[in-house]
């Protein structure tokens, strides 16, 4: 697209830009206290329910990811997809996740390209894999 990154050029000059994971779940509570307890990530948003929607919770990591919650009546499955977070030290987190009785999905693993990584499924079902680099 012409003048494309001329136009992120100056979206970025404005102001940091932020990625957002929204995940619709009937597995509100549970669901934050993974991402908020269990990982320590700070509540950057929230809002009751109200009007027909249910309750929401935005959830912090680094400057510019954000995954999104918002309590729902109905979940869709995850296919195809899942998100994939750097973090300083995967052994210390695997080892927090068996304390707090989050089921590891695939256990620690050195990769060929040079990543330490493990996953786990959020208790919306979206598999999350956190990496380090080695």
């Amino acid at each position: 697209m012409p003048g494309g990154s001329a136009r992120a050029a100056t979206l970025s000059t404005v102001r940091e830009m932020e990625l957002r994971i929204v995940r619709h779940t009937t597995r509100f509570d549970a669901a934050c206290r993974f991402y908020g307890d269990v990982l320590g990530w700070p509540v950057t948003r929230e809002w009751p329910a109200g009007d027909g929607q249910g309750r929401g919770r935005i959830f912090g990591y680094g400057d510019t990811a954000r995954v999104e919650l918002i309590e729902h009546t109905r979940q869709a499955e995850v296919s195809g997809l899942f998100l994939s977070v750097e973090h300083p030290d995967v052994a210390t987190l695997h080892d927090t996740f068996a304390a707090a009785g989050v089921p590891i999905l695939r256990g620690l693993a050195d990769q060929p390209w040079g990543h330490r990584n493990l996953a786990v499924h959020d208790p919306t079902g979206l598999e999350v894999v956190f990496f380090q680099p080695l």
